[in-house]
Formats: structure tokens, sequence, C-alpha cells
């Protein structure tokens, strides 16, 4: 078969476009002044997969990655439902119930600030489409039962190992659960627990080179997140680990997100004081400044235009 040679924009039925949102205002100041996204350790539920190890049970791991989702702009602010479950939402008065908010946005769930590439630069800089696993599914069983088998092994090699910990970095379940923070009627804070479609988000995923990790001295996955020290994700931002990070140009993005008016002037002003050797010096620095500016979008806007 020769090489498909198909454009980077050939995808009719998806976004040509990946995002990153985030919560705080200062990750999305971080991204722009480091021109770089830093991966952080995340907790996976692995409950789906049932490994074991004789009575050790593996229900959760911490990967070294940053998420991207592959989804059309006008669907970033359209609401859909989210379905409370567990004890304790079944513990609460029928009054505390009907206040729990289970309609939701995807800027509601992951944050209202956000940087927007091409896909054509997510394939260039090793993102990957991640694999969603369908727990009753003979392909997932067999999976789980490659990885039990080398857990009672000793003489596994370590290309065996690394594969299992690759694929282990790239999957997540069809469905599964998800916490959010709501509130009482007496303003007590609380987290519900809602059941949620996991390939709606149509995921791509950054994990640094195994080689880039191990330089560091970090492992990619862990399955024990005690052994994560508490300070590591806040460490990972600065110059040691700087070849983990994901590295990008002014040039490549296509949207910076804000939640409001008043954020866009905030970030206007961000960009101004960045200083000029992050920029292209071959060119005018005032220019490149303004089509960055020229990249803010407001989503207060879109939810009224789309």
């Amino acid at each position: 078969m020769g090489k498909i040679d198909l454009k980077y924009d050939d995808y009719a039925q998806s976004a040509n476009t990946i995002f990153n949102f985030m919560k705080k205002p200062e990750y999305l100041k971080e991204i722009l002044e480091k021109k770089a996204i830093i991966p952080r350790y995340c907790k996976e539920d692995l409950v789906y997969l049932n490994i074991h190890n004789e009575n050790v049970t593996f229900s959760e791991a911490m990967v070294l990655q940053k998420c991207f989702c592959d989804i059309p702009f006008h669907k970033l602010t359209e609401k859909f439902s989210l379905k409370p479950v567990g004890e304790y939402y079944s513990s609460l008065s029928d009054d505390e119930k009907r206040r729990i908010k289970t309609q939701y946005t995807h800027t509601d769930l992951y944050g209202e600030y956000g940087i927007a590439f091409s896909k054509e630069w997510g394939e260039k800089n090793d993102l990957q489409p991640i694999h969603y696993l369908n727990e009753q599914s003979q392909y997932t069983k067999n999976f789980v039962e490659i990885i039990e088998t080398a857990l009672r092994k000793n003489d596994v090699s370590d290309l065996y190992v690394d594969d299992i910990l690759d694929r282990l970095c790239f999957i997540k379940p069809l469905r599964g659960t998800m916490k959010r923070k709501s509130e009482k009627e007496t303003g007590e804070e609380i987290e519900i627990e809602f059941q949620k479609n996991f390939h709606d988000e149509k995921e791509w995923r950054y994990v640094p080179r195994r080689e880039n990790a191990r330089n560091v001295n970090i492992e990619r996955l862990v399955a024990n997140p005690h052994l994560i020290k508490m300070d590591l994700n806040r460490k990972l931002n600065t110059e040691k680990y700087e070849k983990l990070w994901l590295h990008y140009s002014y040039e490549d993005i296509r949207y910076i997100i804000v939640p409001d008016a008043s954020t866009r002037i905030d970030f206007i002003n961000i960009i101004l004081a960045i200083p000029e050797e992050k920029f292209n010096l071959e060119s005018d620095i005032t220019i490149q400044k303004y089509i960055l500016i020229s990249k803010i979008v407001v989503l207060e806007e879109i939810r009224k235009d789309w």
C-alpha cells in the first residue's frame, strides 16, 4: 500500500481543531508565556479493567499527560445531561437532589480558558487519539490477560513491559464516572459523582516520550498514586523538566479562549507583555502580537451567537 496522500484538513465528520481547556487563567497565561503546554500527572480509573496480581487490585494509575478534545466549535457551549450516581447522592434529600446541576457544557466541566491547534499540528507533535475500551469486549479481556500474565512472571522483557505501559497511557473506558463540585442548600460544598460517556470527548492525548521521561528520572505511568510526591506536578514547569513539555510556536495557535470580555482585556495585556525574544525576530514583533491577540475568542459571545 502506497503512502496515503490526504490533506491534514480532511476530517469531514469531526473538527479540524483540537482544544485544551483549563479552569484557571494562570494556566493559560503560563502556556502563552512559556510557548509550551506542560503535562501533569492525572489519575486514570482502571477499575473497569479488573486487573489483579494475586490479592492486589490495580484500580487506578497516574499518567503524565495533557489532554485535548476533538469537538466541533459550536458544540463547546451545547448543553448535555449527566446522571448523578453514588451513595452520597442517594443519601441526599429530594430537595437537595433537585438542586444538583445535571446540565453541563464541555467548558462547564473542564474550564472556560482554552487554547486550540490544528490537527495537523497535533499529528506532527506526538498527539495520539486515545483508545476507548469496551470493558465487555473480548479485545479488552485479552488485554487484561496479557497484563496479568506479565505481572505474574519474573522474566518479562523490557520491550514487552514498555509496550503494555504505552498502551495503558492511551486508554480510557467508553463510559465511567467523574466527580464535580456542587452546593447544598446550606451553602456547603459537596462533590457528586456523575456517569459520563467519555467517547463523546474524542480525546487526543500527549504523553512525553519514554526516553525523555527517563532522562529526568520519572515514569510516565505510576500504578500507585501515593508514590507521586505531592509537589511534583508543580515542579514540572521548571527548566529541569523542559524536555517533557509540548512546545509550539505562536503561529500554530488557532484560538485562545477566555470566558468574557473583561478577561479578554487581561489576556491582551498578557500578550503585549510577552518578551520580544519569544517571537520571530525576523518579522515585525508588534504585528505578531496583534495577530496573536486576534485569535482570542470570548465564550460569552459564542453562547449568544451559535
